[in-house]
């Protein structure tokens, strides 16, 4: 009975024993959490590290490229850019693939005009452009420079999607970037949808003038693209919606050999003659 009551731990080192237990494990886990938050820290920082010197590479890297472009070095130029290219979130990557189209361009306007090479190379080109309008984002003065250039090398199509994006992202811009998405369909061989932007345009503008030079432009491509009976119904559409151009002579004239060109003689004349009865109105509008 003595020797086991020796042996018994006195009972104030028994409740310290309890109560260091508790706290020893708080202890462990807070060194864990020191331990995890610290190689997390660790880890980001090295990561932000990374990120920034990758992000350095590749700004060297487009330099480069737009070094070797201005000296005529095309093929290091692509291989500078390759590295970048390969990777679409990178934050260069949008100006990685415009200078890629400017290095291909180049290339191809280098080449001389209606050769059979220069074909191929145009038509090497179509992919590029519509993969930089499906990548979107653009700012106008950029979607105005791809406009310029997909012309330049005959992607006319190309050319008008890019002015209409222009025309869409800058409203300032509206009514030049429409047009000059028709005279690009035009230059294609789509009169017919190059005339219809010029008479929805002739709808919108105020301004007489304007009015009357985009209905005889926009009827004259209408009627090459799709004929005489197309014009005639799609200008008759913008009068409607225009009555007062009905006042000026010329617009009565250009009507009346629209409707003869479309096999409607008695049509044409019926305007004719409402033109001959009002003499006064008409010599003030010639």
């Amino acid at each position: 009975m003595l020797a086991l009551m020796s042996i018994a731990p006195e009972p104030d080192i028994e409740v310290r024993m309890r109560l260091f237990r508790p706290a020893s494990l708080l202890l462990f886990g807070v060194l864990v959490v020191a331990v995890i938050f610290a190689v997390a820290w660790q880890y980001g920082w090295h990561g932000r590290l990374a990120f920034s010197e990758s992000a350095g590479d590749a700004r060297a890297q487009i330099q480069s490229a737009a070094l070797m472009l201005q000296s005529g070095q095309y093929r290091a130029a692509e291989e500078q850019l390759a590295p970048i290219l390969r990777n679409p979130k990178n934050p260069l990557y949008r100006q990685a693939k415009l200078l890629q189209w400017r290095i291909a361009r180049t290339q191809a306007l280098a080449i001389p005009p209606q050769s059979p090479a220069r074909q191929r190379a145009e038509a090497g080109l179509l992919p590029l452009l519509d993969g930089l309008l499906q990548l979107g984002g653009w700012t106008p003065p950029e979607l105005r420079s791809l406009a310029k250039d997909a012309f330049a090398v005959g992607a006319y199509r190309l050319s008008a999607k890019f002015w209409i994006a222009a025309a869409k992202a800058d409203p300032s811009f509206s009514m030049q970037g429409q047009w000059q998405a028709a005279k690009a369909l035009a230059a294609g061989g789509d009169a017919a949808a190059a005339g219809q932007i010029l008479l929805d345009l002739a709808a919108k503008t105020p301004d007489p003038a304007r009015q009357k030079a985009l209905l005889f432009q926009g009827g004259q491509w209408l009627q090459g693209g799709a004929g005489a009976a197309v014009a005639l119904t799609r200008c008759q559409a913008l009068l409607a919606r225009r009555p007062e151009l009905w006042q000026d002579r010329q617009v009565v004239l250009f009507m009346s050999r629209l409707a003869m060109a479309a096999g409607q003689p008695a049509l044409a004349a019926q305007w004719l003659h409402s033109e001959l009865l009002r003499p006064e109105q008409a010599g003030k509008s010639s």
